[in-house]
């Protein structure tokens, strides 16, 4: 792995400007919400040229809603793709850790206590993960991270929304480095 993909859909409502001038600014709202994390959860990151099997070059790495609604609308499914696979690795290395034995049933929701002391690198780093998602921080192979919201996961209605009034949204697709998380 080179690099860890991820789109970033940013809102551009009350922006002006030309097209070159609304990509800047929605660049400057990833680079704003990015930076924070910066030499803690990554080491860098950059516009990229294309996400996944995706290979869009354009300026900043932004693709405007309003100008391309189909190819936004792919990265948009590409990035919801990734963080379901993303869920799933993290969901699956918490789960081989774990000890189902002592597991109990409450209702219908199945309860497993687990210890995460540090003492398993494995077990905290999904821990750490699961927890940073849930919590809305944008990390590196969430996939998609909805700017406008907050958060790494946006409702069916909030989507719907979004693809609805996509001239009020532009999508950022952003390249971390091969160590984006080696540390974190």
């Amino acid at each position: 792995m080179k690099s860890l993909d991820m789109v970033i859909v940013v809102s551009i409502s009350g922006l002006a400007g030309t097209d070159e001038s609304l990509r800047l600014q929605a660049w400057g709202t990833v680079t704003n919400l990015l930076r924070p994390e910066l030499g803690k959860l990554y080491r860098q990151f950059n516009p990229s040229n294309g996400v996944w099997e995706h290979k869009i070059s354009r300026p900043f790495g932004v693709v405007l809603g309003k100008q391309e609604p189909e190819v936004f609308r792919q990265l948009l499914a590409a990035g919801e793709e990734a963080q379901r696979e993303a869920v799933a690795f993290h969901t699956a290395g918490m789960l081989r850790k774990a000890d189902l034995g002592g597991a109990q049933k409450i209702g219908d929701m199945l309860l497993c206590s687990t210890v995460v002391d540090g003492s398993d690198p494995e077990l905290l780093a999904h821990t750490v993960w699961n927890i940073l998602i849930q919590e809305g921080a944008p990390i590196p192979d969430c996939g998609i991270y909805y700017a406008s919201l907050g958060r790494a996961s946006a409702s069916e209605q909030e989507r719907s929304e979004i693809v609805q009034n996509l001239d009020q949204y532009a999508l950022c697709m952003v390249s971390f480095g091969q160590e984006a998380i080696k540390d974190a």
